[in-house]
C-alpha cells in the first residue's frame, strides 16, 4: 500500500510538472468580448446557421491549394461567404474575425464551422423571415424592449422634476406625400448625393425598374432612414410603383424628383422654368422636428415665447449678462444646439430664471430635432433699433425709373464692337452656340434661345444690353424671334469680311480691340509725370539710347517689359536719381499695360512720349 501510493504521488507530481513545465498558451486578449458584443456575435451565428448552407466544402477546397491547417486568409474567407451569400456589414465582419482570429492574417475557420454547427444543433427563434433573404444583408441590430411605462403613458414630469428622455417624446405627426420629398431633397441637397449611383447597380438591365427590396436598400444606403421613418418609405415605395407591373418600383421617376435641386432635365423644352426654383423652396424649409414643421404653433405659444424673450432681455441688460459664451460651453460640438436640461442649466448659470410656462413656450419656439438652438435664441434676444413707421423719404412717381441707367448700355455700336471683342480675344464664334435652336433651319430663333446661347457662348452682357441687341436684330415679321444669321454676319467682321471677290484691291483691316488699362490719372498725378517726364525728356533715345536696353530687357519682343527692367534701364543710363519714388510709381501707372497676371510698362510708348516731349520744348521760343 505504501509503495503504490508512493508511486501514484510520484506519477501525478511528474504530470503536475509537465504541466507547469508546458501550459497552454493563453487565449489570446483580442478573443475577449463584452457581452454586448457576444450577444451580437450568437445572433450574427444564429442568422448564418438558420440558412443551412453548406460552408465545410468551400473551405477545404482552399485547404487543398494552400496546404494549411485550418487556417485561411482573411480575404479568402470574406470571399467565400460573399459566393455563397452570406453578406456582412464591415462591423459584423470584424466582429468575426476578431472572435476567431489565429494570427495577424489568418482566421480559424475550423473553430468557425464548429461554432456555426453548434447553433444549428440548439436552433433560433424570433429572428424573423427577413433574415431568409439569401441577398439581403445581415443586420444584427435587436428589437427594443418591451416598455410598459412609455406604453401606459407616463408624464415628463415625476415628483415635480423634469424628465427629458426620449421614450416620453410624443410620436412625430404623420407627414403627407409631399412634406417627405422635400425633405429627402434637403437630404440630397445637403449631402450632394448623386442618386443614381445608388440604384443603378441593382438595374441591370437599364430598364429604370427594380424590385421594392430592393428600392428600399438603396434608400437605406442613401441614408434615408435619419430623416423618414418606415411608414413613409412604405408610402414612397407605393408612389413609385410601375402602374403597369406592381412588382416593380419606377426608380428614374424618383432620381429626377430628388435632382430637382441641382438641376431640371430637359430645360431646353421649358425655357420658363427657373432652374433654382426648388433649391429656394428647399432653403425655406423649417429645421426638421420643430414646432413649424409639425403646425403646432399657437398664439398663445407666440405670446408667451414674446413675454420670455422680454423677461430673459431685460435681465441679461440689467446685471449686464452675455449668454453666448455660457451656451458656448455647452456645446462641446459646435453646432449650435444644446439639449433642453443644458439650456435651463445654462439660463440657471446665467441668473435667469424663467417661468416654467414660459421655458415651455421657448422650447415650442427653438426646439427641433437637433436640439435646442440657442444661436436663434441669442438672435433674438439681440436689441434692435426701432423702425419708423412714416416715409423717410418721398417715393418717386409711378413710371420713372429709380436710378438712370447708362447710355453706352442702349449704343448698338459699342455693345457690337464689346462683342466683337470678346470674339478677338478668346476666338468665340457664335453662331455655334446659335445654330443648335434652329432646328428647321429658318436662320432664326426664339428670344429665350437667343438669351441662353450668348450666355453660353461666354458673352457678358448686362440685361439691358441684351436687350438692345434682341431689338435690332429681330426678324421682320416675328417680332418674338432673332434673325440670328444675321447678327452672326455683322459681328463676324471682326474674324473675315465678307465681299471680298467684289473688291479685290481692298485690304481688310482686322478689329483690334482696346488693351485692358487701368492707368487713369487725377489732375495731381497727371501734374506729377509731365514733371517726371520733362526731367526725362533731356535724355531722350538720341542722348542716352535707353530703347536698345528696353529691347534687351523684352526677349519676347512683345513691347512690354516688367517695372523691375525699367528702373534697372534708367539706373544703366543715370537718371533713376533724378526721380522720386512717387514720380517713377505713376510714370509705370501711366504706361502700365496689363499681361497675364502681372502688370508691366509699355516702353515703347513712353520713349515716344519723351520723343515728343523732347521735341515740343525744343520749339518752343525762349
Amino acid at each position: 500500500m505504501g509503495c503504490g501510493a508512493d508511486a501514484s504521488d510520484r506519477s501525478r507530481t511528474s504530470a503536475d510538472c509537465i504541466l507547469e513545465a508546458c501550459p497552454p498558451p493563453p487565449e489570446p486578449r483580442c478573443h475577449t468580448l463584452d457581452q454586448w458584443q457576444t450577444r451580437r456575435l450568437c445572433c450574427l451565428l444564429a442568422t448564418i446557421a438558420a440558412r443551412d448552407l453548406p460552408l465545410r466544402p468551400y473551405f477545404q477546397d482552399y485547404e487543398l491549394v494552400a496546404k494549411n491547417d485550418g487556417r485561411i486568409t482573411f480575404a479568402h474567407f470574406a470571399r467565400i461567404l460573399h459566393f455563397v451569400g452570406v453578406i456582412l456589414s464591415p462591423e459584423d465582419f470584424n466582429l468575426i474575425v476578431r472572435r476567431f482570429i489565429k494570427d495577424s492574417y489568418t482566421i480559424d475557420y475550423v473553430e468557425f464551422l464548429k461554432a456555426v454547427e453548434a447553433v444549428k444543433k440548439e436552433g433560433i427563434q424570433g429572428l424573423g423571415p427577413a433574415y431568409q433573404h439569401p441577398g439581403a444583408v445581415l443586420d444584427t441590430t435587436l428589437p427594443k424592449l418591451s416598455r410598459p411605462e412609455v406604453e401606459a403613458g407616463r408624464p415628463g414630469s415625476l415628483l415635480g422634476t423634469e424628465v427629458f428622455h426620449p421614450a416620453l417624446q410624443p410620436p412625430r405627426p404623420p407627414r403627407a406625400l409631399l412634406d417627405v420629398m422635400l425633405r429627402v431633397q434637403e437630404f440630397v441637397l445637403q449631402r450632394r448625393i448623386r442618386v443614381s449611383e445608388y440604384f443603378r447597380d441593382f438595374d441591370a438591365l437599364n430598364s429604370g425598374r427594380i424590385m421594392p427590396q430592393q428600392f428600399r436598400r438603396a434608400m437605406d444606403a442613401m441614408g434615408l432612414g435619419s430623416v423618414i421613418s418606415e411608414q413613409e418609405a412604405a408610402c414612397i415605395v407605393r408612389h413609385y410603383l410601375d402602374p403597369n407591373d406592381k412588382e416593380r418600383v419606377c426608380w428614374r421617376p424618383f432620381e429626377d424628383d430628388c435632382d430637382q435641386v441641382f438641376t431640371v432635365k430637359e430645360l431646353e423644352k421649358h425655357p420658363e422654368v427657373d432652374p433654382g426654383a426648388m433649391a429656394a423652396v428647399i432653403a425655406e424649409l423649417p429645421a426638421s422636428g420643430s414646432a413649424a414643421e409639425k403646425h403646432q404653433v399657437t398664439n398663445e405659444d407666440l405670446d408667451l415665447a414674446e413675454a420670455a424673450l422680454l423677461r430673459i432681455r431685460a435681465a441679461c441688460k440689467e446685471r449686464t449678462i452675455d449668454l453666448r459664451p455660457i451656451f458656448g460651453d455647452y456645446d462641446k460640438r459646435r453646432c449650435g444646439h444644446v439639449s433642453r436640461s443644458v439650456v435651463r442649466s445654462a439660463l440657471s448659470r446665467g441668473g435667469v430664471l424663467p417661468a416654467p410656462a414660459h421655458m415651455r413656450a421657448l422650447e415650442a419656439r427653438y426646439l427641433d430635432d437637433c436640439g435646442f438652438n440657442f444661436i436663434a435664441l441669442l438672435n433674438d434676444l439681440e436689441e434692435r433699433p426701432v423702425e419708423s413707421a412714416t416715409v423717410a423719404r418721398a417715393l418717386p412717381p409711378v413710371g420713372t425709373p429709380h436710378a438712370a441707367h447708362d447710355p453706352a448700355q442702349t449704343d448698338i455700336v459699342q455693345i457690337l464692337a464689346k462683342i466683337k471683342g470678346r470674339m478677338v480675344l478668346e476666338g468665340l464664334r457664335p453662331r455655334d452656340y446659335l445654330r443648335q435652336f434652329d432646328k428647321h433651319n429658318e436662320l432664326v430663333i426664339a428670344r429665350p434661345d437667343f438669351y441662353r446661347g450668348m450666355a453660353s457662348a461666354g458673352f457678358v452682357l448686362t440685361p439691358l444690353e441684351m436687350d438692345t441687341v434682341m431689338d435690332v436684330f429681330c426678324a421682320p415679321t416675328r417680332r418674338r424671334y432673332i434673325d440670328y444669321d444675321r447678327f452672326c454676319r455683322t459681328v463676324g467682321e471682326a474674324l473675315a469680311q465678307e465681299g471680298l471677290e467684289r473688291a479685290p484691291l481692298l485690304q481688310p483691316v482686322p478689329h483690334a480691340p482696346p488693351p485692358p488699362t487701368n492707368n487713369f490719372l487725377n489732375f495731381e498725378e497727371r501734374s506729377i509725370v509731365s514733371k517726371a517726364l520733362d526731367k526725362l525728356s533731356k535724355h531722350h533715345d538720341q542722348v542716352s539710347n535707353i530703347f536698345e536696353i528696353f529691347k534687351e530687357a523684352d526677349r519676347e519682343q512683345c513691347g512690354s517689359v516688367p517695372q523691375v527692367a525699367v528702373q534697372r534701364a534708367l539706373s544703366r543710363r543715370g537718371v533713376l536719381a533724378l526721380l522720386s519714388a512717387r514720380e517713377l510709381q505713376l510714370i509705370c501707372k501711366c504706361f502700365g499695360y496689363r499681361r497675364g497676371c502681372g502688370d508691366e510698362v509699355d516702353y515703347r510708348a513712353l520713349c515716344t512720349a519723351l520723343e515728343l516731349v523732347h521735341a515740343t520744348t525744343r520749339a518752343q521760343p525762349c
